[in-house]
């Protein structure tokens, strides 16, 4: 390849490629500057009178399928003007770095959806040195984000920051945009409520619903901080998780009491049959459905219940219709006498207006929140967990919060 070329391929206009040496895994290119002048930090003058000069290696971005690394000169001026020594300022490298600007937002950009530890190999240098780069970049990313000015629905979720560990962070989202805004380094009441104080006035005057799962800690903190005319919205896919572990309880205890081990374990196999909404079962499930409805009156019955219950969220849009249904099915419930529905009774009975206010609110739902929980799974398991919950929330908050 013509040096020419090289120099087109590189499309660095302050340089001039002198030579290049190839090898089997890298291309080294011999560099130099086009001006033989540079300008004083100092005062601002021009100089030509060169102090010293030593050859420097900078990484850039692979080419060919070679690292590539440009042999480029450091040079030190003495200024004409105010005598002062300066080195020359290069402008597509980083201060104090060995790399260019471009090759260190390459390596930002293989860490995006992988492993920091797999970039590094991939490129050949130390975890260390990807991590800083990370760093710098992430940061430059979030913060001209800043706070958000307005929001109409919060959603406030937890995510498990070790697994096997009762340990949680607590994400913040703006549920209307689709993006994650803060993540709090756990769920206590006093966290969520020192994040919410600090709002701003703007914040708290736009919104107008929060939705949350039955955590006690979220509701007092939301009830106790934010105004009045904020209304608080249990989200219904919780509420269905809920009714699901009712429903699980019963299948158990029914399993229990039989007495063919074939039996239980043909059973044991039937939960995601019971749990997974009847209208995205296929059409082996269904079969297995109807021999369970055949086989056991009980689960039935339950399982019935549980479909019903579901329908009410799906089809009523006025919250008078919707409390009126609810109470027909908890009427329903009580006269089957189904021991395992009690404790979701009680559920229902204590949070019922909030549950309500889905209605109110034109169906708002943690929906979002929880897909968003899921690309945050990813990135812990990516990460094989984070022990540093500063490092856990810069990545949530660049993969998942949004531009």
């Amino acid at each position: 390849m013509a040096l020419r070329e090289l120099a087109d391929v590189l499309d660095i206009a302050t340089l001039r490629v002198t030579g290049y040496e190839k090898e089997p895994d890298a291309l080294r290119i011999s560099v130099e500057f086009g001006k033989d002048s540079a300008t004083c930090p100092t005062c601002g003058v021009r100089s030509n009178r060169r102090h010293s000069q030593k050859p420097i290696a900078v990484r850039d971005l692979p080419c060919f399928g070679r690292r590539v690394f440009l042999l480029l000169p450091r040079r030190r001026f003495k200024c004409k003007s105010c005598g002062k020594p300066f080195t020359e300022s290069v402008p597509f490298v980083e201060y104090g770095t060995s790399f260019t600007k471009r090759y260190e937002r390459y390596i930002y950009d293989q860490c995006y959806e992988r492993s920091q530890a797999v970039a590094a190999k991939q490129e050949g240098i130390s975890d260390t040195v990807v991590r800083k780069v990370y760093d710098v970049y992430a940061s430059r990313l979030i913060e001209p984000r800043g706070r958000p000015t307005a929001i109409r629905v919060l959603g406030i979720d937890e995510i498990a920051t070790k697994k096997g560990h009762r340990n949680y962070a607590c994400v913040i989202t703006d549920i209307d945009r689709t993006r994650v805004i803060e993540v709090l380094k756990n769920r206590l009441k006093t966290t969520v409520s020192a994040y919410l104080s600090s709002l701003p006035t703007s914040v708290k005057k736009s919104l107008r619903w929060v939705s949350i799962d039955m955590w006690e800690g979220y509701f007092q903190a939301v009830v106790e901080v934010l105004p009045k005319r904020v209304k608080v919205v249990i989200d219904r896919f919780h509420v269905m998780k809920h009714l699901n572990g009712a429903l699980t309880k019963c299948r158990r205890e029914i399993q229990r009491g039989m007495e063919s081990k074939e039996e239980r374990e043909q059973l044991k196999g039937l939960r995601w049959v019971l749990v997974t909404n009847e209208c995205n079962l296929d059409d082996e499930q269904k079969a297995k459905l109807e021999e369970l409805y055949r086989t056991c009156p009980e689960l039935k019955a339950c399982h019935i219940l549980k479909e019903d219950f579901r329908k009410i969220f799906d089809e009523e849009t006025n919250r008078t219709k919707a409390k009126a249904r609810l109470d027909a099915w908890k009427e329903r419930v009580k006269e089957t006498g189904l021991k395992s529905f009690e404790g979701f009774l009680g559920t229902l009975d204590n949070w019922e207006e909030w549950i309500l206010n889905y209605f109110s609110s034109g169906k708002v739902t943690n929906g979002v929140v929880e897909g968003l929980n899921n690309k945050i799974k990813l990135i812990k398991r990516r990460g094989y967990g984070y022990t540093n919950i500063g490092n856990f929330r810069q990545r949530i908050l660049v993969e998942c919060g949004g531009g």
